[in-house]
């Protein structure tokens, strides 16, 4: 059997990905992530079900879901299959944005390493979607492949419904994400490196230089994370991405931040497969050590996400 026909998912559990995707999209205009069994079946092929979100913090651009919640999940299934060859999932919305695999996602499926091999899928609210496996180690042997294959949808027309108890579950396990500093989502939801906003007035603020400068990095990671997403799948023109570089950098330099984004000089195609494999982090460069390793520690714990495999 090739690759591609392995995995499957039916009519009903594709679209309660999609509803969980609106309506994530619809309330808060966030992403939204969760996790699904993969079950062997006898033909050989995997179906994908038992589709749940979780407990987990959220934003436009990023998920991060509770690590017990994880534990929590796979133990109740785990004990309900009683099948040592079932796999689980990480799915997450994109909603608006094309269904592709940013920076903080490739991390995402790393952190699932284990023995054998590990299934995300990213999916977006055009029905467009991502789905990945993952080779880590095969008969001992270290592997890691990963290949973007076909996910089979067994399904007669579309169908999308949030139901009443999807909206309660929403309203209990999720959350907007709120950055150190009371900078919450809705602060940078309407954040622009050009407006008046923590960056314009962190120079002239009389708050410990610490927190200052951790909440300076954080925003920049962010920010540096839609450019990235943007440039990846062609919602951002090259032209674009480096005017918004300068202008960020314009503004680290008159908040007087020890950190600054270098200029990537080179052509559309080049600047794409750079970007493709960095992590915004990657992107900063640090003018004063003083503060680096305690702030970028911190951050990785807020960017790193769960990071529990199997």
């Amino acid at each position: 059997m090739e690759l591609q026909d392995m995995f499957y998912i039916t009519e009903e559990n594709w679209y309660k990905l999609q509803a969980w995707a609106k309506l994530a999209y619809d309330k808060d205009k966030n992403e939204i992530s969760g996790l699904m069994t993969a079950i062997p079946q006898k033909d050989g092929r995997f179906e994908l079900k038992d589709v749940e979100i979780l407990k987990q913090e959220n934003t436009g651009t990023n998920t991060d879901i509770e690590g017990q919640s994880v534990t929590d999940y796979k133990m109740k299934y785990a004990m309900k299959y009683k099948n040592k060859n079932m796999k689980y999932v990480w799915w997450h919305s994109h909603h608006t944005m094309a269904a592709f695999w940013s920076g903080t996602d490739e991390k995402e499926i790393d952190a699932w390493e284990n023995e054998s091999f590990s299934l995300a899928l990213v999916v977006n609210l055009k029905e467009e979607y991502k789905f990945r496996v993952s080779l880590w180690k095969a008969n001992g042997l270290p592997i890691k492949e990963h290949y973007d294959t076909e996910l089979t949808i067994e399904r007669e027309q579309p169908k999308v419904i949030i139901t009443k108890d999807m909206e309660k579950q929403y309203e209990e396990l999720c959350s907007n994400k709120e950055f150190y500093n009371a900078w919450t989502r809705n602060t940078y939801k309407n954040y622009n490196p050009r407006q008046g906003t923590i960056f314009n007035t962190m120079a002239n603020t009389s708050n410990e230089n610490y927190l200052i400068i951790e909440s300076g990095y954080s925003q920049l990671i962010e920010e540096l994370d839609n450019l990235i997403d943007g440039i990846t799948d062609g919602s951002i023109k090259t032209k674009q991405f480096k005017k918004e570089i300068k202008e960020i950098n314009k503004n680290l330099k008159k908040a007087d931040m020890p950190f600054n984004v270098p200029d990537i000089s080179t052509k559309k195609e080049t600047l794409v497969d750079i970007l493709m494999t960095k992590l915004p982090c990657d992107l900063v460069n640090w003018t004063d050590d003083k503060y680096k390793n305690r702030i970028e520690d911190y951050n990785n714990q807020i960017y790193g996400g769960f990071g529990y495999g199997y």
